[in-house]
């Protein structure tokens, strides 16, 4: 019995796994969302958006901090509250007592990029953030009658309305499952009389059994990943709709204010009338539905500052008098714009309404343009079913019928605008689709070739679906045909006949759900031709036995389906069900699907009985690998172009260890200013340090013992201690075992990784395997004319499998030039292990994934994140270099430092990554421009077009120049290219240029400022990207013109000249004028005296004896004096 019990003991896993397995699986995190003046109160809708400045207040009394009391400190409105749940009795107890064993939840955010890539930044964002523990509800008399929870701020983002929250532990304390949310920005709120309430309509009663029992199913039709706002119709006979801004986590039922239903006409026959919506369909700020035939959109208010593009207080009615029949959604955006299709009925059919969403504000245009489809296709009668828009070929793919006598037929056709806002158009026929369905008999396809067996059973084709990623399109109904190049469709032969899809659903990473009529519920892996039936089947009726065993509520026996729908978390089922008391809930889970696969192989798995003096049992395995490995993976994010932040909760000094109020205001201040940072990082002088945080810290590095050393000592203010460090940027994220969700190649980039393959275990019966046949790659390119792919393959003898090689390559071909992040060209890889497709499965501690399939989003282009700068440190150095000099202005700036006009200009660039971090120098063609200029920073002006001709383009001839370069350049579209290697700009400042003869201010020489322009467009070839900068350059010491010089000069020498002739003349005729002068005094003097005196002559003969007497004894006595005072001096 021992060896048994050892050999039983080795079969089991290792006690951590279960442990930790069911651990996991018992405590799940939760998360809300809170105002500051709610913290710990219930959840709260997501519609502030502006920030706060109460924070502001905190931060001007921290001084002896490494903030700027300077500065301006604002706050975001909301905060996140984390907590986890636990079964028991007491579930507050399993919070305090992970807090106390060590337990911090990190919460990362991701934002999604904005569609507008014209308006906002083009940017993919992630911030990393620790909860700050908090006890709720104010104070308490003792802490176990408090509620502990974590709170880090809920950022916000510029042009991202969808935000995907992920809390995952520290690893210490209770082990908690990874747990991910949606976190969106509502903007169809508003506070009215302090409550808040929808502005699309009023908030109905809650549902009940007659919203969702004996009803179908419908699409959640939605932009993928873009929308915030999700809403659902089909309310029986009411004008109702679900509304969620949490993918239907919760949600809420409204009666929408539109104005009126239109009846039937003969011009628009309409087969019933009802007050329900019947189509909806959501963008990232409006939403769009339809009533019988009438359509109205209505738009949120988000980001609306401005008020350019305000929302709308009232749902807004389009194509007025025209006859909808239906909506069709354009689920990809793109060209920094959303679609949607309204497809024509009645007298207009033929006809469809194109519909174009840009930052809320919707314009319709009808297509074709002139005549009908029927018109144009000369048929006497035709029934447009669906259209399917194809953005980066701006091509229309159509579902038509056509009448033939008693029967119709069905055509695949493409439409295109050839000239923008012309007339000019085209119709072409793809494909013709066969009016039967093709006989496959024991085949899983059928490729239709005109050769091919058909039933008698109609070809009822209902609408289309394209992956404009895999270039995958589907034309489905009571079939599924499929094709890769629109013209060549193969026959999925497993789908029945009997059923009829309704609608599709696709993850746009090659998996694909539909929905029946009958409310079957089928799955397709793209690049494979096999279909699974999910519900109802034997793995469904599987699953559904193990969760009533375990008394599970997600499934019930009476539940009905609302909707099925992919969002980022995968594949998603809305059920009505209804418990054993008839209470219902309407509630959103994930549909396993790797779950259902795994119990259905069970059915498919064969076995082996060998009988003989060892009887042995041996199961096969369908999958055609033992074990499938990713290797050599890259850092990740230089392909993702993701961004990561972090910031920790500020470190407190109370000895409980929990935050405060006022240190929950700091750590929003901190979040907000770093990404306030993030958004205005955006200088075009090259800052020394690559880094948006850098300015931050940077003064206050020095000092960073002191504030340690006087939190340490319990001396900070507030208790609260800011670590430097704790906020900034990270470049190197570690490679993970998995392959990203997208990569982005730039011109000639190289994406490569391993794959590892084990083949199944060799028994005895079968001593080779021949590997080589057994385990094979196959990689499939959508554009293989853009992107190369090589797969290198090595045998591992000693490892019984195979390690293939996959690298990918941008062809260098397929792009011209865009701004980072612009109308990057989709595409995509699909790498499968043939033979593997639904058969092939890796349990991990969140379930069975599917392996050896693959599908890799691709955008070529201009990857986002990378930008131009001007580098004037190597400017300045290698200026000093050349010119053997440097003269900088009277009054330096350091931000925009001075250049002397007769010096050679040498101006250097910097290409700088904000994802990775590097920055290095721009050694590619381009082109300089001075577009602007101005004596002063006040007065700079914008030339027009043709002035920056005249003063840029070395062809003019009216002698307007501003600057040349003598060597090294060539000429194109009239203008230098440049290099890095140049020569040097000379400075020349022609006649008829601004910068000529500038009038000097006080008395230093003349400067300018010049608005300079450099971009790469069309002479640089070495990369995908259009960079361009516009930076201020200030040069001083212009020389003045000749005629100004030659005043000046004459102006000059004319006061110099007189002072010196003044000079000269006083110095000769001084004397002179002083002995007249004293003479003239004298006589008047005389002849004063003489009128004062007139009748005494003795007087006045004795007078001036006395006079005279007693002026020469004074001028004795002074020379007296006078002789004195010198010998007193030599002496």
């Amino acid at each position: 019995m021992a060896p048994l019990s050892v050999l039983l003991l080795l079969l089991l896993p290792p006690l951590p796994i279960l442990l930790r397995a069911e651990m996991e699986d018992r405590c799940k995190w939760k998360v809300a969302l809170n105002s500051y003046e709610r913290l710990g109160y219930e959840t709260e809708h997501f519609f502030e958006q502006l920030p706060i400045s109460s924070v502001d207040q905190y931060f001007k009394k921290l001084v002896n901090s490494p903030t700027d009391i300077s500065e301006m400190y604002l706050g975001f409105p909301y905060y996140m509250k984390i907590n986890y749940t636990c079964p028991g009795e007491n579930p507050e107890a399993f919070v305090r007592g992970g807090f106390l064993k060590g337990l911090v939840p990190i919460v990362v955010v991701t934002f999604s990029a904005p569609v507008n890539f014209r308006k906002w930044k083009a940017e993919r964002l992630q911030i990393e953030m620790e909860g700050a523990p908090f006890l709720s509800h104010g104070s308490c008399l003792a802490e176990e009658g408090c509620i502990l929870n974590w709170f880090t701020p809920m950022p916000i983002k510029n042009g991202s309305l969808v935000m995907e929250i992920e809390i995952k532990s520290n690893r210490l304390g209770e082990l908690i499952r990874n747990a991910r949310f949606m976190m969106n920005i509502n903007g169809f709120l508003k506070r009215e009389k302090g409550k808040l309430v929808f502005t699309l309509g009023t908030e109905a009663r809650g549902i009940t059994h007659r919203d969702f029992i004996n009803t179908e199913s419908k699409p959640v039709w939605a932009t993928m990943g873009q929308a915030p706002v999700l809403i659902l119709g089909g309310i029986p006979d009411e004008k109702m709709i679900l509304i969620t801004d949490s993918g239907f986590e919760d949600f809420a039922l409204v009666e929408l204010n539109i104005d009126s239903c239109w009846l039937g006409s003969l011009q628009c026959p309409q087969e019933q009338f009802t007050a329900s919506i019947f189509d909806a369909v959501s963008t990232e700020s409006t939403l769009f539905i339809r009533q019988n035939q009438l359509i109205y959109y209505f738009t949120g208010d988000y980001f609306n500052k401005d008020q350019k593009a305000p929302g709308t207080s009232n749902w807004v009615r389009v194509l007025h008098n025209r006859c909808i029949k239906k909506l069709c959604p354009v689920e990809i955006h793109s060209n920094g714009s959303e679609y949607v299709m309204a497809l024509s009925g009645g007298h207009e059919e033929g006809f469809f309404y194109f519909g174009t969403i840009t930052d809320g504000k919707v314009n319709f245009k009808r297509m074709p343009i002139m005549r009908s489809l029927c018109d144009i296709l000369k048929a006497s009668a035709c029934w447009l079913h669906w259209v399917v828009y194809q953005g980066e070929e701006q091509t229309f793919f159509l579902l038509m019928e056509f009448a033939q006598g008693n029967k119709t037929s069905f055509q695949l056709l493409a439409y295109r605008v050839l000239v923008k806002d012309s007339y000019l158009d085209s119709v072409t026929m793809l494909f013709q689709i066969p009016p039967f369905i093709p006989l496959g008999k024991d085949t899983d396809f059928v490729m239709l070739m005109g050769m091919e067996t058909y039933t008698d059973y109609p070809l009822v084709p209902k609408g289309l679906f394209h992956n404009p990623f895999t270039k995958l399109l589907f034309i489905w109904g009571n079939a599924i045909l499929q094709s890769y190049d629109y013209k060549n469709f193969i026959y999925l032969a497993e789908f029945p006949k009997q059923s009829v899809i309704k609608y599709m659903t696709s993850s746009y990473r090659g998996e694909v759900a539909c929905v029946t009529e009958t409310e079957e519920i089928w799955f397709i892996v793209e690049g494979s031709v096999k279909m699974y039936k999910l519900y109802p089947s034997e793995g469904w009726n599987t699953l559904f036995a193990l969760s009533q065993m375990e008394a599970s509520s997600l499934y019930l026996r009476n539940e009905t389906s609302v909707s099925v729908f992919y969002d980022s978390m995968g594949l998603q089922q809305l059920v009505y069900q209804v418990n054993d008391q008839g209470e219902g809930r309407l509630l959103k889970r994930l549909l396993p699907v790797n779950q259902i696969l795994v119990y259905q192989q069970l059915r498919l798995t064969t076995y082996e009985l060998t009988e003989g003096l060892k009887s042995t049992l041996s199961f096969t395995n369908p999958c055609p690998f033992q074990r499938m490995q990713l290797e050599d993976l890259p850092l990740p994010q230089k392909y993702t172009r993701m961004e990561y932040y972090h910031a920790d909760a500020p470190i407190i000094s109370a000895k409980s260890g929990y935050h405060t109020k006022v240190s929950l205001a700091v750590y929003q201040g901190l979040v907000y200013h770093l990404l306030w940072l993030h958004s205005k990082y955006n200088k075009p002088y090259a800052d020394p340090v690559h880094d948006p945080t850098w300015r931050w810290w940077k003064d206050d590095k020095q000092h960073k013992a002191f504030y340690y050393y006087q939190a340490s000592n319990f001396q900070s203010l507030f208790g609260v201690y800011i670590n430097m460090n704790s906020y900034g940027k990270e470049y190197s994220k570690g490679a993970t075992y998995l392959l990203p969700e997208y990569i982005y190649l730039d011109k000639g980039t190289i994406y490569s990784f391993s794959i590892y393959l084990s083949s199944r275990l060799v028994t005895r019966r079968v001593k080779t395997i021949d590997k080589k046949k057994e385990l094979r790659l196959a990689v499939t390119l959508t554009h293989p004319g853009c992107v190369s792919v090589r797969v290198k393959e090595q045998n591992l003898m000693k490892q019984n499998g195979i390690l293939f090689k996959v690298i990918l390559k941008d062809r260098l071909v397929c792009f011209d030039q865009g701004i980072s992040g612009h109308n990057l060209m989709k595409t995509s890889v699909l790498i499968k292990v043939v033979g593997s497709a639904g058969k092939c499965f890796h349990e991990t501690p969140t379930g069975h994934l599917m392996q050896g399939n693959a599908m890799i989003p691709i955008f070529i282009g201009c990857p986002p994140g990378k930008r131009l700068a001007f580098d004037i440190t190597t400017t300045l150095a290698y200026n000093k270099l050349e010119n053997k000099r440097y003269f900088d202005c009277v009054h330096p700036d350091p931000d925009m430092p001075c250049f002397l006009f007769s010096d050679r200009f040498f101006p250097f660039f910097l290409i700088q990554d904000m994802v990775t971090g590097e920055s290095g120098s721009f050694n590619g063609s381009y082109i300089l421009k001075v577009i602007g200029g101005g004596t002063s920073l006040d007065d700079i002006t914008d030339y027009s077009e043709a002035d920056i001709y005249r003063y840029n383009s070395p062809e003019d001839n009216t002698n307007s120049l501003i600057w040349i370069v003598k060597s090294n350049s060539t000429d194109s579209q009239s203008f230098s290219i440049l290099r890095h290697n140049t020569s040097g700009i000379e400075w020349l400042c022609l006649e008829n240029s601004p910068c000529y003869d500038v009038i000097p201010r006080y008395i230093y020489s003349p400067d300018f400022y010049f608005k300079v322009m450099v971009s790469n467009r069309g002479v640089d070839k070495s990369t995908y990207c259009d960079y361009q900068v516009i930076f201020l350059l200030h040069v001083h010491g212009l020389p003045l013109s000749s005629n100004r010089a030659l005043l000046y000069l004459l102006l000059s020498m004319s006061i110099y000249l007189g002072i010196v002739f003044f000079y000269v003349l006083y110095c000769v005729i001084f004397s002179s004028l002083k002995k007249c002068w004293h003479h003239f005094k004298g006589k008047v003097d005389n002849m004063i005296n003489a009128e004062l005196f007139p009748s005494d002559t003795s007087s006045t003969i004795s007078l001036p004896s006395s006079i005279s007497y007693r002026s020469s004894s004074f001028q004795r006595y002074e020379d007296t004096a006078f002789r004195r005072s010198r010998f007193k001096k030599k002496s």
